[in-house]
């Protein structure tokens, strides 16, 4: 028994090494093997109603910190990754991420127009959190809380989410990429009220 105990130890531990290779494995080539770089649609109108629709098929899609390539499937295909890694080629999109391709913004700061990327272009942006709180770009602008509407935005420097629903008692309902256990989802939030948070609004609404 002694003899076999050091074996079978070893097995375990080799199982356990090879079952998080796969997984790690697994996690790298979702975006090789299921992501594009296709170029955008330019559109002359982008409606409101129109970026709900997109943001709903990132909903119950992976955060990825850095990352802008999801299906839609509603499951998140690269669970559990490292905080704050971009290199290991999961699904998802983080919360800039997300906002920039719900927003259908440029890669160009200077560019207002709009862009209809897939939900399978791996495109991330331009932006972090704080540049949306601060306005930069033509086609952002910062904007007073209060009046915030449907896919306005709340950003602090470390995260933005956009207006879902707007509340009645102080809270939203917010469609936004918050974290790894979270996912991309609608949360009801406080930001309005919270004073790390400014209004951000993407320019140039048809409607």
């Amino acid at each position: 028994m002694s003899l076999l105990r050091p074996r079978v130890v070893f097995l375990a531990a080799f199982l356990v090494a090879l079952s998080l290779a796969a997984a790690k494995a697994a996690l790298a080539t979702f975006v090789s093997a299921n992501c594009n770089y296709n170029a955008p649609t330019s559109s002359p109108n982008m409606y409101r109603d129109g970026s709900v629709t997109v943001a709903l098929v990132a909903r119950y899609e992976g955060y990825h910190w850095g990352g802008g390539c999801w299906n839609d499937n509603d499951v998140d295909e690269g669970p559990n990754e490292p905080l704050q890694t971009s290199s290991t080629g999961g699904e998802g999109g983080d919360c800039s991420g997300l906002t920039f391709k719900v927003w259908r913004e440029s890669l160009n700061t200077g560019d207002g127009g709009h862009y209809q990327w897939g939900r399978l272009r791996n495109v991330h942006g331009p932006y972090t959190a704080a540049d949306f709180k601060a306005g930069v770009g033509v086609p952002n602008a910062t904007y007073p809380k209060a009046d915030a509407i449907v896919m306005d935005a709340f950003a602090s420097s470390t995260h933005i989410g956009m207006v879902y629903q707007r509340g009645t008692s102080g809270a939203d309902q917010i469609v936004e990429a918050k974290c790894e256990a979270c996912g991309t989802n609608i949360f009801t939030r406080t930001y309005r009220s919270d004073s790390s948070y400014g209004g951000v609004r993407r320019m140039g609404w048809t409607g």
